[in-house]
């Protein structure tokens, strides 16, 4: 149903951004990339343990004795098998020195050439031991390639290996970080502790990479919620970023009036994308920092003008939503937000937990017909297709509109049709009569009218500034009066505690 619009101030903004923030969307010990580093690390601790009587000697450790031991460990291996586990074993080295990929690739190719005195290395080519030139540049996962496809050639093998386990332990003091951790993560097996030992270390390590995808799912939970109200993915909203000119704009590269150059950002959503019969109308940019990353985001605020600028010139009522969140924003970048929340061409903007009100209400403003309007509509009438449009109607949706999603429903058989009426799907009906609850109370919510009014025993909602509630009585009895259809699915009081836990317990609502 339509949900009210609200003009906020910018401390009313803000004020509601810090009560609906979500500081962290989880913990990089509970990411796939932590689980497989820690496996992996765990693994050559493992191999190294079994063939150096677990770390008994430090000599085990100097490199001559790494590259004996793990090319044996190899010699029976596919190629690409003992390339993981010579990866590993790379892994490992990083991390027991602090060393990273990022520097030694450039590092390594010199140190080949001036410490190792090579002119050349060995490779193979169709089992044929050759000479390469030293590439400049030589990540470990390439140069473990190298190792592992002189399979047939132990000797050549062997000596690029201790090359590299050389370069990496390039002190005495790195020797005995790694035997001492080794040490260490042996005899604390007999208490079933090695891997906490481990996984700080391995957190560390990881840190870079799971930021840097992690950066992408508030776009997966936002992408989630989308299907969730029934656009439909890469039609109505864009699976992946979008940059201008793939709208028929520019490119990502535009020009200025000056006929200077600058580098704008891509949208991370787009409503409607490639929806018939509609243009590009809201453009969403994405950015959740959980910390300090200032230097990343006073560049994305920078390009966020420019961007802006290239999209009106081809779409002139285009609205600007920042999907901002995270601790970052709340504490170092706060500045920032003010910044991005302040532009003039800034329509709104939506947190991981707003959404379902703050892009909802976008959506229904540029009279955009979803099929939760369209479940809401048959709860809200007799579901006959002439009561559903006129709900619509009287929702401010034109009929060209109504008509256009009616049939979309339709024939992909998001609805059910049956004569004149119209039946919300079974699976789709608890979804539906949730977000009727929400919407009830951001309808007939309010704000305290002083700081001694108790909001107790309220749902509280997000969109209309820090603190929107409604009574939970008053919550039921309103959506009844709008859905008297529901009077049967919360005919059982626990079935309408239970929508409403849901709503909490996704973080669209707030139980006070």
């Amino acid at each position: 149903m339509k949900l009210p619009q609200v003009v906020l101030d910018l401390i009313g903004a803000l004020a509601e951004f810090d009560v609906w923030i979500t500081p962290t969307l989880g913990e990089i010990k509970d990411t796939p990339r932590f689980r497989e580093e820690l496996e992996s690390v765990a693994h050559v601790f493992d191999t190294m343990g079994e063939a150096t009587e677990e770390f008994v000697d430090i000599r085990h450790c100097r490199p001559e004795a790494i590259a004996d031991t793990f090319i044996d460990f190899i010699s029976d291996d596919e190629v690409s098998e003992a390339q993981g586990r010579l990866q590993s074993l790379a892994s490992v080295l990083f991390l027991v020195t602090g060393k990273s990929d990022n520097n030694a690739k450039c590092q390594l190719p010199i140190f080949l050439r001036q410490r190792a005195g090579w002119k050349s290395m060995p490779t193979s080519k169709r089992g044929k031991l050759t000479q390469i030139e030293i590439p400049r540049v030589l990540k470990a996962e390439q140069y473990m390639t190298f190792v592992a496809g002189l399979g047939q050639h132990h000797d050549a093998q062997k000596r690029l290996l201790e090359q590299f386990v050389s370069f990496v332990l390039s002190d005495e003091s790195y020797i005995s970080q790694l035997w001492s951790i080794g040490r260490s993560y042996c005899t604390l097996k007999a208490f079933g502790k090695e891997r906490d030992l481990l996984s700080p270390l391995v957190v560390f390590q990881v840190r870079g990479s799971v930021s840097a995808s992690g950066g992408h799912d508030p776009e997966m939970l936002l992408r989630a919620r989308l299907e969730e109200w029934g656009l439909l993915r890469d039609v109505d909203f864009n699976s992946t970023d979008v940059v201008l000119s793939s709208l028929g704009v520019g490119g990502s590269s535009e020009a200025t009036p000056d006929g200077a150059r600058f580098k704008s950002r891509a949208y991370d959503f787009v409503i409607p994308f490639k929806t018939p019969g509609w243009t590009p109308k809201i453009f969403v940019q994405s950015q959740f920092y959980a910390g300090d990353s200032g230097s990343v985001s006073h560049k994305n605020v920078d390009q966020t003008s420019t961007s802006r600028t290239a999209a009106l010139k081809q779409f002139k009522d285009a609205r600007f939503v920042e999907y901002v969140d995270g601790a970052g924003y709340f504490s170092s970048l706060n500045g920032d937000l003010k910044t991005l929340l302040s532009m003039p061409t800034t329509a709104s903007f939506t947190q991981v937990r707003s959404g379902s009100i703050r892009l909802r209400r976008e959506i229904q403003q540029i009279g955009f017909v979803t099929l939760l309007e369209i479940e809401h509509a048959i709860l809200r009438s007799d579901s006959s297709v002439g009561a559903v449009q006129s709900i619509l109607r009287s929702d401010g949706y034109q009929q060209k509109e109504i008509d256009r999603a009616l049939k979309s429903a339709s024939d992909l058989q998001k609805v059910k049709s049956l004569g004149n009426n119209l039946q919300i799907l079974d699976e789709r009906r608890p979804i539906a009569r949730r977000y009727l609850l929400l919407d009830t109370a951001a309808l007939y919510g309010k704000a305290p009218t002083s700081t001694s009014e108790r909001i107790t025993g309220s749902l509280m909602v997000p969109g209309f500034g820090p603190f929107h509630a409604i009574k939970l009585d008053a919550l039921v009895s309103e959506a009844l009066k709008m859905a008297p259809a529901l009077k049967s699915d919360w005919s059982n009081p626990e079935e309408v505690m239970g929508d409403i836990r849901w709503l909490c317990d996704q973080g669209l609502a707030m139980s006070c």
